[in-house]
């Protein structure tokens, strides 16, 4: 059961409401030594690292992984309608946080979609 740890903020609001609010339905991350795959139950959680006191939610709950894709930046760069499932108004706000895919267009992510399950305490 993996665990997922979110701590960043885009105009739509932080990743945790997002989330908690069903709009934000996947994440991008670098591949994994041990890959996350579609079926497993994830744990997310906001500022994993840091202690709970010092924030406003830690647990934001339990997901069902319902796909995995491995995709290069160039793939979805320009997605608009992907970017919102990633937390962002759109794909200029998407470049600014993972870079210029002229520059970055090839890096490799594991495109993790995922269904809230139950929800954290907040």
């Amino acid at each position: 059961m993996p665990a997922i740890s979110f701590s960043g903020e885009t105009s739509q609001g932080p990743f945790y409401t997002q989330i908690l609010e069903g709009r934000k339905t996947q994440t991008c991350r670098a591949p994994r030594k041990k890959p996350i795959q579609k079926g497993d139950i994830l744990y997310l959680y906001w500022k994993q690292r840091i202690p709970a006191h010092l924030k406003p939610i830690h647990l934001i709950g339990t997901a069902y992984c319902t796909n995995v894709r491995r995709m290069r930046y160039r793939e979805f760069a320009h997605d608009d309608e992907f970017a919102k499932r990633d937390g962002f108004r759109d794909t200029r706000e998407m470049q600014d946080w993972f870079g210029d895919p002229r520059d970055y267009g090839y890096e490799e992510y594991d495109v993790i979609s995922f269904k809230l399950v139950i929800r954290g305490k907040i």
